[in-house]
């Protein structure tokens, strides 16, 4: 974490890279944290630059200040990933946070599955013989698939906007 924190607040002094990376362009501005987002940036390969902003450390970035041994590696690939891949990462809490109300959706009693245009006949069957109450006990209803959650998701969504317009 301290480590995650330094790459985020600290500037890249652009005279300290240019000998280790000739051909980066201009970098003046950028954090350590946004310089690790390119592909041809490692933080291993930063180690050289960053040493001395930890060097007379006795907190928490000592341990890096050492010989690069196998478990200072995967501690330098785990907050180069975590870096690297923070949006895609946030993408996936995201999703998963909004799987998660989904799943919590009730789904009316007396709702008809037959009004749904496009699932199957098969599908309209098996979910009025079961009633499952929300969309998360259909989804663990075997022979549900993801395109019919999908499809009764966006019926109840559907649904819930015409209620609360007042169109039904």
């Amino acid at each position: 974490m301290a480590l995650e924190k330094l790459l985020a607040t600290r500037k890249v002094d652009p005279s300290r890279l240019s000998t280790l990376f000739p051909d980066l362009g201009n970098v003046a501005g950028q954090t350590y944290a946004q310089l690790l987002k390119r592909p041809e940036i490692s933080l291993e390969a930063l180690l050289p630059v960053l040493r001395p902003e930890w060097e007379d450390d006795d907190g928490p970035l000592a341990f890096f200040s050492g010989a690069v041994n196998a478990r200072v590696r995967n501690e330098l690939k785990s907050v180069e990933t975590e870096i690297k891949y923070a949006g895609y990462l946030d993408q996936q809490r995201k999703a998963i946070d909004k799987l998660k109300k989904a799943e919590q959706r009730s789904i009316p009693a007396g709702f008809e599955y037959a009004g749904i245009s496009g699932l199957s006949r098969e599908m309209q069957e098996t979910l009025s013989r079961v009633r499952p109450q929300t969309l998360g006990q259909a989804s663990r209803i075997p022979g549900v698939t993801p395109a019919a959650l999908s499809l009764l998701h966006v019926h109840l969504e559907v649904g819930e906007k015409r209620k609360a317009a007042g169109l039904v």
